[in-house]
C-alpha cells in the first residue's frame, strides 16, 4: 500500500489496512445512507474502483448515474 493510501485511511479513521473488498462494501454502505458521501467518493477515486465494479456489488443504476463525474 502506497504512502497515500495510508495516510487517507490514517485521517479518515478507518482500518490502516483496508483490502479492495473492503473498501467497496464500505463504499456500498456509505452511498446507501449518505448518497453525497466525500469519503465514500475518496475511496472510489484512492482504490480506482469502477462502475462495473459498484453495479456488480449492487449500487443502483441511478446512484451510478449520479456518481458518474467520480467514475472514470
Amino acid at each position: 500500500m502506497g504512502k497515500a493510501k495510508k495516510r487517507l485511511l490514517l485521517h479518515s479513521d478507518r482500518s490502516f489496512f483496508m483490502k479492495r473488498e473492503d473498501a467497496l462494501k464500505e463504499i456500498l454502505s456509505s452511498l446507501k445512507k449518505n448518497p453525497t458521501d466525500t469519503n465514500a467518493k475518496k475511496l472510489i477515486s484512492l482504490f480506482g474502483i469502477t462502475a462495473e465494479e459498484l453495479s456488480e456489488e449492487g449500487l443502483s443504476y441511478e446512484m451510478l448515474r449520479a456518481l458518474d463525474g467520480v467514475l472514470l
